[in-house]
């Protein structure tokens, strides 16, 4: 946080390009075991998270991220009974996960215990409850040391990271995601955000590759979060037995930025990202 009157917080998203966000009150502001936490109020775009100086949400914006990271995964899933999230300790992902009513059990796994404790306290606009609901487990683990225990367990299993450094580096690369297909039953599918395509288009290109060497399919698809570098945001979905790029039955629940549509067309993909792919 910096500059005019400790009343703006500025993230550096390149080292050239900055995005500042008017602040209101401050909620609180502390370095946890693991990462530097800020919870916020701004002038435009409700609640700010920010992990490490990074956004992870503002209350304006965060459905656009936490649908676009769970719904092609789930709706594409024929039966998404047991879902895996890593991460995601804001409780956004695990909101969306449990709207799904084929789900049964959805286990968070989330190194930093601080940051669900004041998430759960503060951001109730954003994880609804979820925390508390009877289906969802919460896990305090790394997600790395979670999942390489895991066998075959899990039908869907969603990375909600940020950036690949500190304590999120172990969640990418080949080891990692070849522990995740391994705790992936049949016909399992993975799900993670891979960053600006826009800014950072060596990150998409290395998830994407070390996924293609674990999985049998690879599918990029592309969403749009204001608050994020560039606002234009790819994902990755991988599988063993192919990865539907529609979906496979309509939503039973109202959505902000998802729809069916928009699941078709994000994974109609710009020039410079098929580019970027094929290289």
């Amino acid at each position: 946080m910096s500059t005019e009157d400790d009343r703006w917080f500025t993230e550096a998203q390149t080292e050239g390009v900055c995005l500042g966000l008017r602040l209101g009150r401050e909620i609180l502001a502390r370095k946890t075991p693991y990462q530097d936490l800020l919870l916020a109020e701004t002038t435009e775009l409700g609640k700010l998270l920010a992990l490490d100086g990074r956004i992870m949400l503002t209350e304006r914006d965060e459905a656009f991220y936490h649908e676009m990271l769970v719904h092609p995964a789930l709706l594409g899933h024929i039966n998404p009974r047991r879902v895996l999230v890593i991460g995601g300790g804001d409780g956004g992902t695990l909101r969306e996960v449990l709207r799904h009513k084929e789900v049964e059990e959805a286990v968070l796994v989330e190194i930093d215990r601080e940051v669900v404790q004041e998430c759960r306290r503060f951001l109730g606009p954003v994880h609804r409850g979820s925390f508390d609901d009877p289906r969802a487990k919460i896990v305090f683990q790394p997600g790395q040391e979670f999942v390489s225990n895991a066998r075959s367990e899990y039908d869907v299993i969603i990375v909600d990271s940020s950036d690949p450094v500190g304590p999120n580096l172990p969640l990418f690369g080949e080891p990692f995601f070849r522990d995740c297909r391994e705790a992936l039953r049949e016909g399992g599918t993975f799900v993670c955000q891979c960053g600006s395509p826009f800014y950072y288009p060596e990150e998409l290109k290395e998830v994407h590759r070390d996924l293609g060497s674990v999985f049998g399919y690879v599918e990029v698809y592309l969403g749009f979060v204001p608050t994020y570098p560039s606002g234009l945001w790819s994902f990755c979905l991988a599988g063993d037995q192919g990865v539907p790029r529609v979906p496979l039955r309509e939503p039973l629940f109202s959505t902000k930025y998802y729809t069916p549509q928009v699941h078709r067309a994000a994974f109609a993909l710009p020039r410079f990202v098929e580019e970027l792919l094929s290289q």
